[in-house]
């Protein structure tokens, strides 16, 4: 049988075949790399939730910082507040918030994403009407580590033209930082919304559930069809065999 396949013209179909099969598992294994990410990611979240917050100024190492409850002092700066694009809530598109929080007694800043508004809120006269608190605040929120291009819309460069964006793809600290007149920590916090608290602008959005997803079983079905394929092959070739030898 083996002969049989790689000779003559069966060989070329042959080798598409196989080469068919390893494409189907190359996907399949790349679907199960996604499994295992998220997987890492949902323990992740739920490790960091669970604990209590810290005051962000207490932490020597930033980096270590992801989904963590956290509490720190300052007052925001909404004259250097930008947008976070293509966010939705209830299936309604609109923005993310994010306004610089200048720490007290310290040069630096953090980034705080105090919630979703509407596209039709975006304008910087309809965002003076839900402002953020002047003066010195706590704000409590999680700790999230800046979002890095990795497909996608990409953000432009600023340049002399274009010396500010007003609304990012995505919370790239060390990007909006050109922008920023003064130091901005490595990470960002996101506002969370109180449980039963009335529905405010902009409104704070949770962390994601800690869910599977789909990658198990798009890996299942990759494999599935590359031994669909495989097989298949193999019953043809062997039928037509079995014909030329009567």
């Amino acid at each position: 049988m083996v002969r049989y396949l790689l000779t003559g013209k069966r060989l070329i179909a042959t080798l598409l075949v196989l080469s068919g099969a390893v494409a189907l598992c190359s996907l399949g294994l790349w679907q199960l790399d996604r499994h295992t990410q998220r997987a890492a990611l949902n323990a992740r979240i739920i490790a960091g939730l669970a604990q209590s917050p810290i005051p962000l100024e207490t932490v020597n190492d930033l980096q270590s910082l992801d989904y963590r409850p956290v509490t720190v002092r300052g007052v925001f700066d909404p004259t250097h507040e930008v947008l976070l694009r293509n966010r939705s809530l209830n299936g309604v598109t609109g923005y993310h918030v994010i306004t610089p929080l200048r720490l007290s007694g310290r040069s630096e800043a953090v980034l705080v994403d105090r919630g979703w508004i509407p596209l039709t809120e975006a304008s910087r006269d309809a965002r003076r009407r839900f402002a953020p608190a002047s003066g010195e605040v706590l704000v409590t929120g999680i700790a999230r580590q800046p979002e890095i291009f990795a497909g996608g819309p990409k953000d432009p460069p600023l340049t002399s033209e274009r010396p500010r964006l007003d609304a990012w793809f995505r919370v790239d600290v060390a990007r909006i930082q050109e922008q920023t007149p003064y130091p901005l920590l490595p990470v960002f916090i996101e506002v969370q919304p109180f449980p039963d608290a009335p529905f405010t602008l902009p409104q704070p959005v949770p962390p994601p559930e800690p869910e599977q997803g789909p990658h198990l079983g798009y890996a299942i079905q990759w494999f599935a069809f590359a031994i669909i394929l495989v097989v298949g092959y193999l019953v043809f070739q062997q039928k037509m065999l079995e014909a030329h030898q009567d």
